[in-house]
């Protein structure tokens, strides 16, 4: 049984516009919600994947760095920032055709960092979790 296609929509989520020239490649990123407390999803793909059919460990951290800083970038009206930190716990593989999806959530804000964590899931099963610390650019 082949995974399913890429391109059919999921229900409830709509195509957001990356900005980034790096996670344009990644995508399409998917979101729906309001904007300051949006689900992302991606459905992965064959691209995505390592020679063993698995979604890449690297290209789930960096769906984790995008769909957080994307959620960042919602609940500050587009402030500038960068990653500072990122710790990324393996729980179980994702394969072509999973989406995996997340509600990224900031657990502290101060006036220059914001830490955020998210739990990456595919089917509802966990498949990582992400805690991550945010400079936002400008602020001291």
């Amino acid at each position: 049984m082949s995974p399913p296609d890429a391109s059919q929509p999921l229900d409830g989520y709509a195509e957001i516009r990356l900005v980034d020239p790096f996670e344009i490649h990644v995508g399409p990123a998917l979101a729906k919600g309001e904007k300051a407390a949006r689900a992302y999803a991606l459905r992965a793909r064959d691209e995505h994947c390592n020679m063993r059919g698995i979604v890449h460990g690297g290209m789930l951290m960096t769906l984790a760095d995008m769909m957080l800083g994307q959620a960042l970038w919602d609940a500050t009206d587009s402030a500038a920032c960068v990653t500072m930190n990122m710790q990324v716990q393996f729980l179980k593989s994702a394969r072509a055709g999973d989406v995996i999806e997340v509600a990224p959530r900031i657990v502290r804000r101060t006036r220059s960092l914001v830490f955020m964590a998210g739990d990456f899931t595919v089917g509802g099963q966990t498949v990582m979790t992400v805690q991550s610390v945010w400079k936002l650019l400008g602020q001291e």
